[in-house]
């Protein structure tokens, strides 16, 4: 398909490509897609008649990769999955890591259950971090209260990707039991363990580290 012997799916021309890794604005270019994936970018010049089944001129506007939000609480934007990938995508993000710790905090695992369910087959792929405290303190008391166990099934389903940010930093310091279950869990299953302790500094922020290491 790229040397054109072979139609492609589609053909982008005269685009202004966002050049993200080179940090620069490559002008003119064509870019080549087939089978979903990014086949080449080429100046136009160099592939002026491009074999492609749609041809679409971008009249020399930018064109960005999708974007990623690393840390997202779709519930705190009071937004079903569906709805808010129809808010975000115009904006040019194309994929997000959703932490579901309000619902979880009063629904449990159902509710993490559901976020993945309503997640499912949307335009913006949505990976799902499981939430390391709930609830976010031993004080709390909003309705459920997943521990190492409760998660433990999780950890299987394909778009879960991590454990959600581990705030609770005197528990990891302390060597709270479970919590330090919950980040052993999803070494073992090949998941990463996101950190948030802000502040944190020095041979605590070494011991806080150290776990997920």
């Amino acid at each position: 398909m790229c040397l054109g012997q072979i139609p492609c799916d589609l053909a982008l021309v005269h685009a202004s490509v966002v050049d993200v890794f080179g940090r620069e604005v490559l002008e003119d270019q064509t870019v080549l897609v087939g089978d979903g994936h990014i086949l080449a970018v080429l100046p136009f010049a160099d592939c002026p008649s491009p074999a492609a089944r749609d041809i679409v001129d971008c009249g020399h506007r930018p064109l960005v990769p999708g974007l990623m939000d690393a840390h997202v609480h779709i519930e705190s934007t009071m937004l079903t999955p569906d709805n808010f990938a129809k808010a975000v995508l115009p904006c040019g993000t194309t994929e997000v890591v959703a932490d579901p710790h309000e619902i979880a905090n009063v629904c449990g695992v159902e509710g993490i259950r559901y976020m993945l369910e309503a997640s499912r087959d949307l335009p913006v792929r949505i990976h799902i971090a499981l939430p390391s405290c709930v609830p976010c303190t031993p004080f709390e008391d909003a309705g459920a209260v997943l521990d190492a166990e409760a998660l433990a099934a999780l950890w299987k389903e394909d778009r879960v990707c991590s454990l959600g940010e581990v705030m609770n930093v005197p528990g990891v310091l302390g060597g709270d039991e479970d919590l330090l279950a919950k980040i052993a869990a999803a070494k073992a299953s090949d998941h990463v363990v996101d950190g948030h302790c802000p502040g944190l500094k020095g041979q605590e922020l070494q011991a806080y580290a150290a776990p997920a290491a």
